[in-house]
């Protein structure tokens, strides 16, 4: 087996995390006003092994941070032109210092004045008294602090970048699976085509095909996958494929919505995971306009015609997987010139209203027979907007799916 490669952005993550592990010589920034103690304090901390610069004020300092790398500061707190709290409150405001970590030495240890320099962004305190004992402890406690940070910060980086590639590749995967789904229009004569796909994550489980099936027949299906997300939309993808005329025509010759619902039950068992699927299959012959159809566990289909009249077609069955000898028989209906068949998910009707009473299959069917008439991609979208009008919400739980066929 191959060594799989490194993607480049964890590969530059190892390279920066490493070279910041190996850094052994810290910059530290001294700001002092007093000329002799910035001189003590400066060769304390060399002799520890530091890089030191100095600033005589808050405001020096600002300049140096814009052309040196620093790691630390120690400041004195009052100074001429920018005290310690001002240089404090500037540094942590600036987002390309945040890793910079703040020691303020003080003279007088006053809960006070720390709480002041703890609210104007100190990071610890040191007072001019301190041990060179006590001075390395703290510094050292501090470069660590600032390299977390900076690891953080290189973390945050690759994740964001990663994050960036991810929603690439997503995006074009979302563009793939629409691009499986049926052409509106017209797939066959005197037959129109409508839809309207509403998945509620980027990759949805939901998906429906609507394709001629040899000379004679127009194929029919709506799935439903449970779950959601990439796992569930890949295996919606992968039944879908299978409602291809060439696949279809191969293992059901006679186009049987019950015995292609079989098969799919026998040959996708309910797995440990709990993972299942329910569908809706149907096959119009078209001289005669004669359905047939079988489901697995789906809500069904809905036919309205003129009248306000209209039906649901389906029965009570198991979804798929559930049972590996369980039969599921085709149903027969007729259609005439001037029915709209409805397919659906069943994340179209499953929304509560703000004082939780569910709008339910009786509200999509009222609806459907509604609209019966108007323009068809008017009424889908009109059957949508009952929905979300009934949630006072336009994003969904659910995946979404609902697409009509039209007898002309």
């Amino acid at each position: 087996m191959s060594t799989p490669e490194i993607p480049h952005a964890l590969e530059q993550f190892v390279s920066d995390v490493s070279s910041l592990e190996g850094e052994q010589r810290h910059t530290i920034l001294l700001v002092e006003d007093e000329k002799v103690v910035r001189m003590v304090t400066k060769r304390r901390l060399e002799r520890l092994g530091y890089h030191l610069i100095e600033a005589e004020n808050g405001r020096q300092a600002l300049t140096l941070l814009e052309s040196e790398s620093v790691d630390l500061i120690i400041s004195d707190w009052m100074m001429p032109e920018m005290d310690g709290p001002a240089l404090c409150e500037a540094v942590k405001s600036d987002e390309r210092f945040h890793s910079i970590y703040i020691i303020l030495m003080t003279a007088l240890d006053q809960p006070a004045q720390i709480a002041e320099g703890l609210i104007r962004g100190a990071d610890d305190f040191l007072t001019k008294a301190a041990t060179e004992e006590e001075l390395n402890a703290r510094v050292k406690a501090g470069l660590r602090t600032c390299h977390l940070i900076k690891k953080l910060a290189h973390s945050h980086k690759v994740i964001s970048q990663q994050q960036a590639e991810l929603d690439t590749e997503l995006q074009s995967a979302g563009e793939f699976v629409i691009s499986l789904l049926p052409a509106r229009g017209s797939p066959v004569p005197n037959v129109q085509v409508g839809w309207q796909y509403l998945p509620c994550s980027r990759l949805g489980g939901d998906l429906f095909q609507v394709t001629p099936w040899g000379e004679e027949h127009l194929g029919l299906m709506i799935l439903d996958m449970s779950g959601h997300g990439i796992g569930p939309a890949l295996r919606a993808v992968s039944l879908a494929m299978m409602f291809r005329d060439e696949h279809i025509a191969r293992q059901h010759p006679s186009y049987d919505p019950g015995e292609i619902v079989e098969r799919l039950n026998r040959e996708n068992p309910l797995t440990d995971q709990g993972e299942y699927f329910t569908i809706w299959v149907g096959s119009l012959h078209l001289p005669s306009l004669q359905l047939r159809y079988a489901s697995a566990g789906h809500p069904g289909a809905i036919v309205t015609r003129s009248g306000k009249v209209s039906d649901t077609l389906g029965v009570k069955t198991w979804p798929v997987g559930f049972g590996l000898k369980e039969l599921y028989e085709s149903q027969e209906y007729s259609l005439k010139s001037g029915d709209r068949l409805y397919l659906f998910s069943d994340g179209i009707y499953e929304v509560m209203s703000p004082d939780e009473k569910l709008w339910d299959r009786d509200g999509l069917e009222a609806a459907c027979r509604a609209v019966h008439g108007k323009p068809m991609s008017r009424a889908i979208d009109w059957v949508i907007q009952q929905s979300q009008a009934w949630q006072k919400q336009k994003i969904f739980s659910d995946d979404v799916a609902l697409v009509a066929i039209e007898i002309e």
